[in-house]
């Protein structure tokens, strides 16, 4: 993110002067929306979501099935055995990860919304799209927030 001057074509045509503000602030709110694309085609995220989507599948699992799964799978098992001791072990820790994580990120989207709301002044409908984008990948959406907060407050010193 970064300041530079755009142009904005009015199409169609404003009628009169009154219309600009309510345009103006259209535009804003479409220019700040985030895009569920991003799950894909940013590395960062996509990496941060399938590893969410693991950790939530092996939550779904449980403990014993997913060991069990481990267990039944000789490469697997040697991996598992040789990084984190036994399946078991894992199994917790990735019940753990998955918990930590929605409870990191769900914080992260309170604040993200938080941002969104009253420095960023946007709509209920593109809040709450930038808070699950939060929960599903945690840093990186925050960071294009607070990136947004931050050319935001810069643009209104220089007034």
């Amino acid at each position: 993110c970064d300041m530079r001057k755009i142009e904005i074509p009015f199409d169609p045509p404003l009628n009169s002067a009154r219309e600009v503000k309510s345009r103006l602030v259209e535009d804003h709110h479409r220019a700040f929306a985030p895009k569920f694309t991003w799950l894909v085609t940013d590395p960062m995220m996509r990496m941060l979501f399938g590893a969410c989507i693991l950790l939530g599948v092996g939550t779904a699992l449980g403990r014993e099935e997913l060991s069990k799964r481990v267990d039944d799978a000789p490469w697997a098992d040697a991996i598992i055995t040789a990084v984190f001791g036994t399946s078991a072990r894992f199994a917790t820790l990735v019940v753990g990860a998955w918990y930590f994580s929605l409870f990191a990120h769900t914080a992260e989207a309170c604040y993200t919304a938080y941002l969104c709301k009253l420095s960023l002044k946007m709509k209920t409908g593109t809040i709450i799209k930038w808070a699950l984008l939060n929960v599903c990948t945690g840093f990186p959406i925050m960071n294009k927030v607070t990136e947004l907060v931050a050319v935001d407050r810069a643009g209104r010193l220089k007034k």
